[in-house]
């Protein structure tokens, strides 16, 4: 049996005879897995902010197919498409199809929403000051007709007289109206509104935005003369 001397103490454990780590060595030991986790929760507040709302869907009037310009829309042309609500911009078509007769202002592509701003009637005049008017126009010049397109700002201009019995006389009839739609545009002669085609030499039409007050002159100048139009800048 082993004797132990008065005053004497045993040797400390060996787990307590350990030296303490530092800040700086358990972050070195454990830096991947401090990575990792980091990377983890930046990954969750991505999703969490990127990731969209439930929201309600409602659906709405798309193009089924590329439809060129001058198309009379008919439900084969159309598709119902959902979408989040908070995305619908006001006036959008929306379960029901547009008025029967409506012809398209401008080429859409397939499944691009249809706004009443796309077709020929009130809603070409979406924008447009209080009380104006969309005025079909029937150009004498079909070439001048032809370059022409919807948006661009024209004067148009009367000339009456044929410079023999009657003396030549032009006159400005509306200034920086805008074009709403021109039949140039159309892609073929069957699409054309209100049967107009070049090839039945019933080309030059435009339509055009006008106030009330200068309708009436610009509906009748065809009856009284050669109609014309020249570009302007905005």
């Amino acid at each position: 049996m082993p004797l132990f001397r008065r005053g004497t103490t045993a040797h400390p454990s060996t787990a307590s005879s350990l030296p303490r780590r530092t800040g700086q060595e358990m972050l070195a030991k454990y830096r991947r897995v401090i990575a990792a986790a980091l990377l983890m929760l930046a990954l969750a507040l991505c999703l969490s902010v990127l990731a969209p709302d439930t929201e309600d869907r409602v659906d709405v009037l798309v193009a089924g197919r590329d439809l060129p310009v001058g198309t009379l829309l008919s439900a084969a042309d159309l598709r119902n498409h959902s979408v989040a609500r908070s995305l619908l911009p006001a006036g959008t078509y929306s379960g029901e199809l547009p008025p029967e007769g409506s012809r398209l202002a401008i080429p859409v592509q397939a499944g691009t929403p249809v706004f009443p701003t796309m077709v020929i009637g009130p809603g070409l005049l979406a924008g447009l000051a209080p009380g104006s008017v969309a005025v079909p126009l029937r150009l004498d010049d079909e070439q001048t007709a032809s370059l022409v397109r919807a948006g661009q700002l024209v004067d148009v201009v009367l000339t009456e007289g044929n410079g023999f019995e009657t003396k030549l006389d032009s006159r400005v009839l509306a200034r920086g109206v805008p074009i709403l739609w021109t039949g140039a545009q159309v892609e073929s002669a069957d699409q054309a509104p209100w049967g107009a085609s070049a090839a039945s030499g019933q080309g030059g039409l435009i339509v055009v935005g006008a106030g009330a007050a200068s309708a009436e002159q610009l509906s009748t100048a065809a009856q009284r003369g050669k109609v014309s139009v020249v570009l302007v800048n905005p």
